[in-house]
């Protein structure tokens, strides 16, 4: 349950920082009014440049990528609204010492300052949007303590058995939504007993069309990483000048295990073919700016076994998606009881 509150509330901090505070400057596009309260095209756009520039920044963006993460930001903030009145409603209250604990706690895994600072936010923004946020883990656990339920040990081992019939191949029988969720799992075990590695990463930004001027600030801070990987460890380098602020705020450490085909081609030649320990003397040039990449571990291919952790790892899963579900089904009911016109949505152009 707490596993599956912090990845809401990180998800609703990403969203909201950009909803919550972006109060538009000028008239511009209504995109719906819910209740009465207008979302204005500014909003969407604040939020969608700051997921695409900071939390996605190594990903190539199609146009029908863009308009479909638009209409899924909007959508969010529609839900947004409704949950907001709801926790207006039920009159829930938080102390200035949960939010407190709570940015506490945000500081472990996020360049906070880093990120207030380019948004051009104060520590009272950013606690008046924490105090939003645990507000609405409030509502939720309201909603998910009346839907609980306990799944046992004969269904994680049905759900299982399904997720190898989906790894080879075959049909295990669910629903659209569960058989997605075993593609999921599915996935993950490969990941998980497949050969991996974890790695640290030092990036410099570049994408293609950088002007003469640019590429030349560019050249100049890599020849000054590579200066300073000779007499500096990489993690104190990675947290200096590395350009990807997640895992900046890690030492460089992108704080996953990753296995072929989760990586850029021309980056996993590399990763794959270096000893524990060795980091790349030489940047790796991709579309998007340079990598010097750094071996911690690597863990061979190994048998998928049923055991304690793979039990716990389902058993997680299937409480989130039932979790999910709840909230999906709660959110479902607050939208047929409100007033919600939207007046856009973005289209592809073959649509």
């Amino acid at each position: 349950m707490k596993k599956f509150f912090s990845v809401l509330a990180v998800t609703f901090f990403i969203v909201g920082v950009g909803s919550i505070f972006a109060a538009p400057k000028k008239v511009d596009q209504t995109l719906a009014i819910v209740n009465g309260k207008p979302i204005f095209e500014s909003e969407v756009n604040k939020v969608f440049n700051n997921l695409k520039s900071d939390m996605l920044a190594s990903e190539q963006w199609s146009e029908q990528k863009i308009n479909e993460l638009k209409n899924r930001i909007l959508e969010r903030q529609i839900d947004s609204i409704l949950l907001k009145n709801e926790i207006k409603k039920q009159k829930i209250l938080v102390s200035r010492k949960e939010v407190l604990e709570y940015i506490k706690e945000l500081k472990k895994n996020h360049a906070i300052d880093e990120e207030l600072s380019k948004q051009n936010l104060t520590y009272k923004d950013l606690e008046k949007s924490v105090s939003e946020i645990i507000r609405f883990m409030k509502l939720l656990g309201k909603i998910l303590d009346v839907n609980a339920e306990k799944i046992t040990e004969a269904e994680i081992k049905s759900f299982y058995d399904k997720v190898i019939i989906k790894m080879k191949g075959g049909n295990p029988g669910l629903s659209h939504d569960k058989d997605c969720l075993a593609a999921s799992v599915a996935d993950e075990l490969k990941k998980v007993f497949s050969e991996n590695v974890r790695i640290k990463q030092i990036f410099i930004k570049n994408p293609k069309g950088t002007q003469d001027a640019e590429t030349q600030v560019v050249q100049s801070k890599v020849e000054t990483v590579k200066k300073e990987l000779q007499v500096k460890s990489f993690a104190e380098v990675a947290r200096k000048y590395s350009e990807d602020l997640i895992s900046k705020s890690r030492n460089g450490d992108l704080g996953i295990f990753v296995v072929k085909g989760d990586l850029p081609l021309v980056l996993e030649k590399a990763v794959f073919s270096m000893k524990v320990g060795d980091y790349t003397k030489e940047p790796i040039k991709t579309d998007i700016g340079y990598y010097f990449i750094k071996l911690e571990e690597k863990l061979p291919n190994r048998k998928i076994v049923f055991d304690g952790k793979v039990k716990d790892y389902i058993n997680s899963r299937l409480l989130q998606f039932n979790n999910e579900q709840a909230c999906i089904r709660y959110i479902s009911t607050l939208r047929t009881k409100a007033n919600i016109k939207i007046n856009k949505v973005w289209q592809n152009n073959n649509d």
